[in-house]
């Protein structure tokens, strides 16, 4: 990684420290991972030795660069600092998020530039250099009552520059800047009482959205998203959710859902970020379920976690785009709709997903079994049990899940029946496993055969042997405990470790 981009990460970070410790207490979790991910930051930069950028009215520069130059947050903060006459800061290895934040308390007029609290920062201004002693003091716990304003916070807002010959940055003290602002009516939407008040704070957020699409935040628009959505399970107020809907009409605009879908699935978002985008995503399930679908084909099979999260947050929400997606001439896409349709937890679901198990395709076939499987319920075994006899490996494999996890223990007869005839090893061992985890007075006395060293069943390998304790595990009773203690000292490794973690 480059010098400038170490820094730029670096004030990145810092950026979001100060904004989030205007919103939220110094324990909230949300300003506790900014300042642990803004300590990373300042590691890297130390590596770098001491490093020195500049402030102008509208941002900071470095060697000649303009630094994240669309970094809305960035820039406030230049302006303010420059406005306070501050021309420079200097970052001396050894600074802590702790000194980093007190820079807030300058540009805030909180704290002075030769403050102790700065430590290894040095603050230029137009007058005279100020440098700080490395400060001893314990900042953490206090840091957010020291540097809290003692009226009501200010908004920074550029005022119009009618000379354009002297570029100067103007601020009314009395104004939030428009993503602090919309932060606060999201809290007020949670914590008002009455629908006068989430009226109130519905009416003043859809002022507010011109300026959210200006700012190009597509984590603020999550975040609002995910607010709103909250809020509207908190009323049935005819005329709030009126308001409240159209906030959300406001947002729900294709590009904006797009670019939400693409920023979930970048591999690394903060947390509390990628929080407020799985909730919004999944709030707007109706209009993102087809930008997700295809996300979720292209991505890698270990960046697919935050779409799963996503539809799972939507809930029923997205059951008809599903429906629409299941009937689709591509087959991954079909498959793909099918994995979702069980993320919901629909039982909606489930006779669409059951009709898939005609599908032509065995991949298509194997999702719907998975998916109905994430719902569970009995309902879910009938059309698992006549999976049992698909042509497909990997279909019978899957049906045995489902019918294990579906917990209907009518469903052993039919387990038991097709153990004489299966051929596939992996399939054996899912319908031993499903035997246990049914329970049924039978159970026990089919798995001990199979659990057995030797005997008259030809095909005994350790895999199903292991199988077939791991099924005994799930039986809860005196003969199936001695049995797991007893080959817990089975010569065979594999047999051993399963009886060992089935006794835990």
């Amino acid at each position: 990684m480059s010098d400038l981009a170490t820094l730029e990460r670096c004030l990145g970070a810092m950026g979001t420290a100060f904004r989030l410790v205007r919103l939220y207490p110094s324990t909230h979790p949300a300003v506790q991972e900014a300042l642990r991910t803004l300590a990373a930051q300042l590691e890297g930069v130390a590596a770098l030795g001491t490093v020195e950028w500049k402030v102008g009215a509208t941002g900071m520069h470095w060697r000649g660069q303009h630094l994240l130059p669309r970094n809305s947050q960035l820039s406030e903060l230049a302006s303010l600092l420059f406005a306070r006459g501050v021309r420079g800061v200097q970052l001396s290895p050894g600074v802590t998020p702790e000194h980093a934040l007190a820079l807030y308390g300058v540009a805030t007029g909180t704290t002075q530039p030769d403050d102790v609290t700065l430590g290894r920062v040095t603050v230029q201004t137009s007058r005279r250099t100020m440098t700080s002693r490395p400060s001893s003091g314990q900042l953490f716990p206090s840091l957010s009552d020291r540097l809290a304003p003692t009226t009501e916070p200010p908004r920074w807002k550029k005022a119009r520059v009618t000379d354009v010959r002297r570029s100067s940055a103007t601020f009314r003290l009395d104004v939030l800047p428009p993503d602090v602002e919309c932060r606060r009516l999201v809290a007020a939407l949670l914590t008002a009482e009455s629908p006068e008040g989430l009226r109130n704070a519905g009416d003043r957020l859809r002022a507010m959205i011109p300026e959210v699409l200006e700012l190009r935040d597509i984590a603020l628009v999550a975040e609002i998203v995910a607010g709103l959505d909250r809020a509207l399970s908190r009323t049935d107020d005819a005329a709030t959710l009126e308001t409240l809907g159209a906030v959300g009409e406001a947002l729900a605009q294709p590009a904006l859902i797009d670019r939400m879908v693409s920023r979930l699935g970048e591999p690394r978002i903060p947390p509390t970020e990628r929080g407020f985008l799985v909730g919004g995503v999944g709030a707007l399930a109706a209009l993102s379920v087809g930008p997700l679908l295809r996300a979720y084909l292209a991505a890698p099979a270990e960046l697919r976690e935050p779409y799963r999260a996503a539809i799972r947050a939507s809930a029923d929400r997205a059951m008809e785009p599903l429906e629409a997606a299941i009937a689709d001439t591509d087959d991954a896409l079909v498959a793909a709709a099918a994995q979702f349709m069980g993320l919901t937890g629909s039982p909606e679901a489930i006779p669409l997903l059951a009709g898939l198990m005609r599908h032509p395709q065995d991949a298509v076939r194997e999702a719907a079994l998975y998916a109905m499987a994430e719902i569970g319920g009995k309902e879910i075994a009938r059309p698992a049990v006549a999976a049992l006899r698909d042509e497909s490996a990997p279909v019978r494999a899957a049906a045995t899940r489902v019918i294990g996890v579906g917990g209907d223990v009518t469903a052993t007869a039919a387990l038991v029946r097709r153990l004489e005839h299966e051929e596939d090893e992996g399939v054996l061992a899912g319908i031993l496993t499903a035997v246990g985890r049914l329970g049924s007075p039978e159970a026990l006395g089919v798995l001990a055969k199979y659990a057995e060293p030797g005997g008259f069943l030809k095909r005994r390998t350790p895999h199903l042997r292991a199988a077939a304790i791991e099924g005994i595990g799930h039986i809860h009773s005196t003969e199936a405990r001695a049995l797991l203690a007893l080959y817990s000292h089975d010569k065979e490794p594999t047999v051993r470790r399963a009886a060992e973690a089935a006794l835990q």
